[in-house]
């Protein structure tokens, strides 16, 4: 995202991050859901 964009949502109230910080997730539980995510992309 741009940097005029996302000053504007900003500005708007908007507040900009990841999924992890949305969900509230630990580090630890980022991770296995990353793993998780790698290990179904190779089942095809």
């Amino acid at each position: 995202m741009d940097q005029a964009k996302k000053k504007r949502l900003e500005d708007r109230g908007w507040k900009i991050g990841s999924a992890s910080e949305f969900l509230e997730l630990s580090p630890e539980e980022s991770t296995l859901i990353e793993i998780k995510l790698a290990l179904s992309l190779n089942l095809n």
